[in-house]
């Protein structure tokens, strides 16, 4: 039981969190970089990469329109306030 209550189980999250104990962390010589006990999450999606780079161009391309304008409504907002942008 980790000190809260809550199972080790519960709280461990591959790439995220990981309760290590003392002894894990003696095996790898006191030293405590996560990566050594936190691992790394895997993509679970086995989708080839031309599919993946697809929706992420879409993404991408979303969220430049989504900047572009939101830079316009703030522009427009120190306009309207009077200072120049």
């Amino acid at each position: 039981m980790f000190e809260n209550g809550e199972p080790e189980e519960k709280i461990n999250e591959v790439g995220f969190a990981k309760v290590a104990t003392i002894e894990e962390v003696a095996k790898n010589g006191y030293v405590l970089t996560p990566g050594r006990y936190v691992g790394i999450k895997t993509d679970e999606e086995d989708k080839p990469l031309e599919e993946k780079m697809k929706r992420y161009s879409q993404e991408l391309s979303k969220l430049l329109k989504e900047e572009e304008e939101l830079n316009y409504k703030i522009k427009e907002v120190f306009k309207a306030l009077g200072w120049k942008v």
